[in-house]
């Protein structure tokens, strides 16, 4: 079991900028539509956007939960919530750069970074792709807030391909970078992307009515207000020791009676089945609760 500090969690958990929030896009949604969904949001309690998250689920073991997530307009505060997501498909532009596996053929005349006569943007397109094509080249490479299971750069509906080099046809065939070449392609396909609805819930109406919200449904245990054993105080002083950012407790199964004590004052034991019974890495985390006068976030992690 980990414990991670929760600095300020009323502020932490209370969204006032969503330009903070990327896109799952290679290439960002603009700032000024950001804002736009957000007020729209609060204004009309719902909002589908496609490839943005405002809100966040996860697995808590077997069970699907919402991470809270809090908004305010400067006036109120509200709970925002996931409503749908599904898959719908668009027809966009996308760019890439395939890695050339073989030797540079005669008559090969390739660029090189950086390519003065693209625009700005391309030059953000390109370098986009070049990172995409680092990702194909070491899977280990993790590129963030790409699309899932693209390696290319998607022109999504914020992004003018009309105003693009990049597509129909690239102003250049091959790419020279480092010792790799690429060939640049554009494509026009139908893409899977996820839409997602958020709604709304008020929930105050004063920032002390909203902090004793997050109080009453976001926090699991004050553990000043429970009588603990030697054996859970234990557990809790090594979970949140903060080396170097949070703390660490493990053991081997069966489950201890200090674990087993913290775990029912975080309300996880009821989702906890034997050890026995898990067949692969089981997370349960989100758990906040307040230890020594600090608010903590708990995960559970069960190895089988």
């Amino acid at each position: 079991m980990s414990a991670y500090s929760v600095e300020e969690p009323f502020k932490a958990l209370l969204l006032t900028d969503p330009t903070g929030h990327r896109a799952q896009f290679a290439i960002d949604y603009p700032a000024e539509y950001k804002r736009t969904v957000y007020d729209e949001l609060l204004a009309s309690g719902s909002v589908t956007v496609l490839n943005y998250q405002l809100a966040y689920e996860y697995e808590f073991g077997s069970e699907q939960r919402e991470r809270p997530q809090f908004a305010t307009d400067g006036d109120r505060y509200y709970r925002i919530h996931v409503d749908t997501v599904r898959t719908v498909e668009r027809d966009w532009w996308e760019f890439y750069l395939d890695l050339q596996n073989g030797e540079q053929s005669d008559g090969t005349d390739p660029v090189t970074v950086p390519i003065t006569s693209l625009s700005d943007r391309d030059q953000q397109l390109l370098q986009q792709a070049m990172e995409a094509a680092a990702a194909d080249r070491d899977p280990a490479i993790d590129v963030d807030d790409r699309e899932p299971g693209s390696r290319g750069v998607t022109y999504h509906h914020h992004l003018d391909s009309e105003a693009s080099d990049l597509v129909p046809s690239p102003p250049f065939e091959y790419l020279q970078h480092n010792d790799h070449l690429f060939e640049a392609r554009a494509e026009q396909d139908t893409i899977p992307v996820t839409e997602r609805t958020f709604t709304v819930e008020q929930i105050a109406e004063s920032r002390s009515d909203y902090e004793q919200h997050v109080r009453d449904t976001v926090l699991e245990v004050d553990f000043s207000t429970v009588s603990l054993s030697s054996a859970a105080t234990d557990v809790l002083d090594t979970a949140t020791d903060g080396r170097p950012v949070s703390g660490f407790y493990e053991e081997s199964p069966p489950m201890s009676d200090g674990l087993d004590a913290v775990l029912t004052h975080l309300n996880a034991t009821d989702h906890i089945r034997e050890h026995s019974d898990y067949g692969e890495y089981t997370t349960f985390p989100n758990m906040y609760a307040i230890y020594d006068g600090s608010w903590y976030e708990f995960e559970l992690a069960v190895y089988p």
